[in-house]
Order: C-alpha cells, then structure tokens, then sequence
C-alpha cells in the first residue's frame, strides 16, 4: 500500500510541473499543447503549425530548444498521417 500512495505522490508532483497558469512561458503553454490527446488531424496540423510558428518567432534559443524536446511525437503521428495515410 505505502508503494500505490508514493507513485501517486510521485504522479501528482508530475502533473505539478506540468499545469499551466497565466504566467507559464510561450514555450510551456506550446510544450502543453503537444503533450495533451489529440483526436482528430486537424489537432495534429494545428498543432505542427503552432510549433513551426514558434520556432520562426523571436522566442530565446533555450525555449526553442525545449519544444524541440517535445515535437518527436507529434512528428511520428504527422508523418503516419501524410506519409502512410492513418485515419484517426
């Protein structure tokens, strides 16, 4: 029992870091966009377009570089989207 309320500790402090209030970065507030479930394509061009506009910005090299750190994914799904035509 005392291991399931330290992994829920563990998953709650997790989640802390994660929330998004009014003063959380651009880069944040991207980095939350692609993390969250995506259901349709269209959320997965939104998203790609988001990320690709933030990366033209004027936004710090240490903010692009932590998007970068997120985008692996969302680069899989659009690729098996355009490139091998998933249906989601």
């Amino acid at each position: 029992m005392g291991d399931i309320k330290g992994l829920l500790k563990t998953i709650q402090e997790y989640n802390k870091k994660y929330v998004i209030t009014e003063n959380s970065s651009e880069a944040d507030k991207l980095i939350a966009k692609i993390r969250e479930k995506k259901y349709s394509k269209e959320d997965y061009f939104e998203t790609e377009k988001a990320v690709s506009d933030f990366m033209k910005s004027d936004a710090s090299e240490e903010d692009k570089q932590k998007v970068r750190g997120y985008t692996e994914s969302l680069y899989m799904m659009i690729s098996a989207i355009r490139d091998y035509g998933l249906d989601i």
